[in-house]
């Protein structure tokens, strides 16, 4: 038999020969999180929302945010507010490196221009951060899983899904909220 055949006995009984071509690629799981922005401040009048900053209780929320994270992600994808740009940096530094792709269709953030923009990810991408606002992230969030959530300031959902592409996330992903931080 020339190596990367497999034999008729090895097709009936699944085995396959190591790179040859009846290997099973493994399916892989495209993760998504979605993470509203650290709690901001109405402190200052006169500015416009996009310049809002972090409240000092968001700059202790975001770090806290990035501990809770089941992943560490391959890309973050940004909203251009400060308020957007200041959690992903404070979360980022307690993680692996990555980049960070400030994205203007993430502010305000209407779904249908956030599904283009992640469809257009590259397919091996696996692990996926998208920081933004509501009610944008709520929508996109339901969308996606089929259920309704509430994303109050500082808090994540992770959406699971086995699509190869990440084109094909509107065909459903599993929902998991994860905890708050205080």
């Amino acid at each position: 038999m020339r190596p990367g055949r497999a034999s008729k006995v090895q097709k009936i009984l699944g085995f396959f020969v190591p790179g040859g071509p009846f290997v099973k690629k493994e399916q892989t799981i495209k993760r998504l999180l979605i993470i509203r922005h650290a709690k901001s401040s109405w402190r200052l009048e006169g500015v416009a929302d996009e310049f809002r900053p972090l409240a000092a209780r968001g700059y202790r929320q975001a770090p806290l945010m990035a501990k809770q994270l089941p992943l560490s992600p391959q890309l973050w994808l940004c909203s251009p507010a400060i308020r957007a740009y200041s959690t992903a940096y404070l979360m980022m530094s307690e993680l692996e490196p990555a980049p960070l792709k400030i994205e203007p269709a993430l502010y305000p953030g209407d779904p249908r221009a956030v599904l283009a923009l992640l469809s257009a990810l590259p397919a091996r991408l696996e692990r996926v951060a998208l920081v933004g606002h509501n009610p944008g992230l709520e929508s996109l969030v339901q969308q996606i899983s089929g259920e309704p959530v509430r994303l109050r300031t500082a808090e994540v959902v992770l959406l699971e899904s086995a699509a190869t592409h990440w084109a094909d996330l509107m065909a459903g992903a599993v929902l998991t909220q994860l905890p708050r931080p205080e």
